[in-house]
């Protein structure tokens, strides 16, 4: 679990930030926990604190040091490092603060740049409420409730934000009664406030351009484990087929973690007797694996294969031919889901009604009429 030095609330003070050693950002990162009251009287032990904040044992005896030299700790060889007594006075006049939970790496594509927590970031600094992010892989996992309880007890006057949440961690929120807002969909069965893309309405429309241009076999690259917003997308795609009675077959290919087993799925689609003559891929990054691979083994885009994408990062803009995609109102949501979380923040009542974005569509140079047969030999 790794935890982000709170938002600089000087700019000035950016350069300063970024001459720190790792040990001055640890000890900061360190007191800033404490601030928050997450672990009461004793500190974990130096492996788990070198865990959480990713960084070596020797970094985090260093920074332990520091805030033991500042009165805040006390150290003794053979026990836990304690929190000192008049320090826990001090632990509930803590500032509002909002907590990010993303259980996967920091170094994620999918959550590296964010627009959207770049803006509320921004915005919560500008209001002096405090920013603390937690990227932590192990909440991916199947029983993530004691860590998550071990992460929320303690704390007062957070909101808490999750990204990428599977139904697991989203159901414990809700059930824990802490303020939490999710940035995305919520999964079924789950009641919490939400703000995110209408990822349906992409799935909708996306089928509407798809049969416009007669395609009638479709490869869908969707995640291993889809999330809430990739579940509503494929709803969206299969309720317009159905509903517009439109004679399109959608091949499911699993994004697992095996970039060669993806294509070499998506290479059988397009060869079989029965081709597929576009491909929708969920998540920009897999649609940057297909443009190359589409590329390498001859194929003309949009002339042989169409490509279009629920998505779009910075990569996207930058590719040719332009990608038919969708382009989320990052902005637009960063500022609805800053209000919402200022809400909880301040102890009013917010809604469980999800709260849906439309995204603009940008029509690219990827997507054309489909050509008679496309799965040639190459």
């Amino acid at each position: 679990m790794t935890r982000s030095r709170p938002v600089l609330q000087n700019p000035a003070a950016l350069s300063e930030f970024h001459r720190a050693s790792v040990s001055d950002q640890a000890a900061e990162a360190l007191r800033e926990s404490i601030r928050q009251g997450a672990w009461g009287e004793l500190l974990p032990g130096e492996h788990e604190l070198a865990r959480r904040l990713s960084v070596s044992r020797p970094t985090v005896r260093a920074a332990l040091a520091r805030l033991a030299e500042d009165g805040i700790i006390t150290i003794k060889k053979g026990c836990r490092t304690r929190l000192r007594q008049t320090r826990r006075k001090n632990l509930f006049s803590a500032p509002p603060t909002v907590c990010l939970v993303v259980p996967s790496s920091r170094e994620s594509p999918r959550f590296s740049g964010h627009p959207v927590l770049m803006e509320m970031r921004a915005r919560f600094a500008e209001q002096g409420v405090g920013w603390e992010e937690i990227f932590d892989r192990t909440l991916g996992g199947r029983h993530p409730e004691a860590r998550l309880a071990n992460m929320v007890s303690g704390r007062r006057h957070v909101c808490w934000l999750l990204l990428g949440a599977s139904a697991t961690i989203q159901r414990w929120f809700a059930q824990s009664g802490v303020p939490t807002l999710v940035l995305g969909s919520c999964h079924a069965g789950v009641e919490l406030p939400s703000v995110d893309v209408n990822y349906y309405a992409i799935g909708w429309h996306a089928a509407g351009c798809l049969a416009k241009y007669d395609h009638k076999r479709v490869a869908l690259v969707i995640p291993h484990q889809p999330l809430a917003g990739d579940l509503a997308c494929l709803r969206g795609l299969t309720e317009y087929i159905q509903q517009q009675k439109k004679s399109i077959t959608v091949v499911e290919i699993s994004a697992g973690p095996s970039r060669a087993g993806l294509l070499a799925t998506l290479e059988h689609v397009l060869r079989s007797g029965n081709p597929a003559t576009a491909v929708f891929c969920i998540h920009a990054e897999h649609l940057l694996m297909v443009l190359v691979h589409l590329l390498k083994t001859g194929r003309r885009i949009p002339e042989d294969v169409s490509l279009l994408c629920r998505d779009t990062r910075p990569s996207l803009d930058l590719a040719l031919p332009e990608i038919t995609r969708y382009r989320s109102p990052a902005v637009k949501q960063a500022r609805l889901a800053f209000r919402i979380a200022q809400s909880m923040l301040s102890g009013h009542h917010v809604t469980q009604e999800p709260y849906l974005i439309l995204p603009a569509f940008v029509p690219g140079e990827t997507l054309a009429r489909a050509s008679e047969p496309v799965g040639r030999k190459i």
